[in-house]
Order: structure tokens, then sequence, then C-alpha cells
């Protein structure tokens, strides 16, 4: 094996070591977030239904 070649396999090793942990970190972190929002937009729903008035409050 040259010695370029060595070093590129080496270095794509490394790089796997800490992609597939931090791409599924970033998911994750995604994931909450998305149902974080999801959540608020639906107790504003349920807040707006309840009392519409407050809805046009200016």
């Amino acid at each position: 094996m040259f010695s370029g070649q060595h070093a590129a396999l080496v270095e794509s090793t490394a790089l796997d070591g800490w992609v597939g942990p931090s791409a599924i970190v970033a998911g994750l972190l995604l994931l909450i977030v998305a149902l974080f929002r999801r959540t608020r937009a639906t107790l504003a729903k349920k807040r707006r239904a309840a009392r519409p008035s407050a809805a046009e409050w200016w």
C-alpha cells in the first residue's frame, strides 16, 4: 500500500469515529426542537380556540 493511500485510509477511518455519533446527536436535537415547537403550536391553537377574543388583542 502506498503511503498516500495509507494516509487516506487512516484519515477516513478517523472521521468515521465521530461523524456517525455526531449525526445521531444532531438528529436527536432536531427531533427535540421539532417536538417542542409542535407542542407549543398545539397549545397556542387550543388557547386561541378557547378564547377567540384574546387572539385580537390589539
